[in-house]
């Protein structure tokens, strides 16, 4: 009996010792990857900036289908070949439908004594068109059944109070509009604030038939103020949008996993942006694609094969919203692999603190034990449960049930700092911070290697 408490203790010592190496060596990947990031002497030191602006500047915005965006997938996937990882390919979407935007503008006529052109952006999709007529203001989808607008444009200058409040007047407003007799629609932008600079964005574009577009919070507010005292409004809206029959391509690399190299932990962003500046697209999404890449870069750099597989993702077409889009392209020509997570940055790059997950109780469980037990030296050790949601990731989570994370960063309850430069000209590397990024590549880059070089099978539930 003696014999067998002693062999129990000593087995039992024995694991305790293995899991405390365990333990050690994870933490030491962690350091380490922190240490490469942050040394100042280091090639991947602000390196995930400094390739953003290489790009940025490079290529300009790179609209779905355009030759810029084209040309940066092509010169991103050369670059990429250059970096050792086990397979780098691209994955072509076949034909789709773009969108040009053409020339367009809004002039206010009344009450002004003179036209004034009116800082404004079509949004996409919009259909070409010359109108110009007598302006209604309303504030909810409620007021716009109680006024008569036919033949009128119609204002929306809702109240902001967060994006996804606010994007649903920009995607089914004009198509009400139109339902209620009007023959326009401007929106007031979908932004916290806009300085003066419009924020795009789709509509619903196949139910509408006349112009809309978004101008500024500022002017928005001054319409409002005008109907409000009781004077009349007239605008005229011109917009020159065009489709056309284009490709494009995802971008993908991997590291294959040295123990379940059929498991596949997804990372990425969207490499397509919109068209309205001559940066649009640095924070949105440009900076969360470089970020994910930077992440694999490190563990490639340091010599770390984690259990299981990481594939980073650029994903394209996220702007447009297609049922075409690399991301339901993706979901549909990789849902039998075996995902154990999917991880979308697409909410910004200032300060991390930690992550966001959508998916059962047990996947819950086992990020947050990850995330205290390894990433509180770091700062990204919060865990927000029920929040991992993007709309890339998204579409393999509906189509496999996979769960999905993303990274919480600094910003207000509605991210009014995102939403100030969002969908603009004002998206660009003046709003990047270099130390903020490196931050969110090392927080990434653990926590990645930590669901793949999980010793125990990962939970889907």
């Amino acid at each position: 009996m003696k014999i067998i408490i002693i062999l129990v203790l000593l087995l039992s010592i024995n694991a305790y010792m293995l899991r405390n190496k365990k333990d050690q060596v994870k933490t030491h990947v962690i350091q380490q990857i922190r240490e490469t990031i942050k040394n100042p002497y280091s090639p991947l030191y602000h390196s995930s900036y400094n390739r953003l602006a290489y790009y940025v500047d490079t290529y300009g915005p790179r609209m779905w289908g355009s030759e810029d965006m084209a040309d940066s997938v092509d010169a991103l996937v050369q670059e990429i070949q250059n970096y050792g990882f086990d397979k780098v390919w691209k994955e072509n979407l076949g034909e789709i439908t773009s969108w040009k935007r053409g020339e367009e503008s809004v002039t206010l006529y009344e009450p002004r004594q003179y036209p004034q052109k009116l800082n404004m952006i079509g949004l996409g999709w919009t259909p070409a068109g010359t109108v110009k007529a007598e302006v209604e203001v309303v504030h909810s989808f409620e007021e716009l059944q109680t006024k008569d607008v036919k033949g009128k444009i119609v204002c929306f200058n809702y109240e902001w109070k967060g994006y996804s409040a606010g994007v649903k007047f920009r995607t089914n407003g004009p198509k009400l509009a139109e339902d209620a007799g009007a023959v326009g629609t401007i929106l007031r932008s979908v932004a916290s604030v806009s300085i003066s600079s419009p924020h795009t964005g789709m509509t619903n574009y196949q139910n509408i038939k006349y112009p809309a577009v978004a101008i500024t919070v500022e002017d928005a507010d001054m319409i409002d103020r005008m109907r409000q005292r009781g004077q009349k409004v007239v605008i005229e809206i011109k917009t020159g949008g065009q489709q056309y029959k284009t490709t494009s391509d995802n971008i993908l690399a991997e590291i294959k996993g040295s123990k379940y190299p059929d498991e596949i932990v997804l990372m990425g962003g969207h490499w397509d942006s919109w068209d309205v500046g001559s940066q649009t697209g640095a924070n949105d999404d440009g900076a969360g694609v470089l970020e994910c890449l930077e992440a694999l870069k490190v563990l490639k750099h340091l010599g770390i094969k984690p259990k299981r597989t990481i594939r980073f993702i650029a994903w394209s077409g996220e702007e447009m919203g297609m049922a075409n889009d690399g991301a339901q392209h993706y979901a549909k020509t990789h849902s039998q692999e075996n995902h154990v997570v999917a991880f979308e940055s697409d909410l910004g790059s200032t300060k991390p603190y930690g992550f966001g997950v959508t998916g059962g109780e047990r996947f819950t469980q086992l990020i947050t034990y990850l995330a205290q037990e390894y990433l509180t030296e770091i700062g990204a050790e919060q865990i927000l449960p029920n929040a991992g949601s993007q709309a890339d990731s998204a579409a393999l989570r509906a189509a496999t049930g996979t769960p999905i994370m993303n990274n919480k960063i600094e910003d207000n309850e509605t991210h009014d700092f995102y939403f100030a430069y969002h969908h603009t000209a004002g998206d660009s590397m003046w709003m990047m911070n270099a130390d903020d990024m490196d931050d969110n590549v090392i927080a990434i880059a653990s926590m990645m290697y930590l669901i793949a070089d999980h010793d125990d099978p990962i939970p889907k539930n």
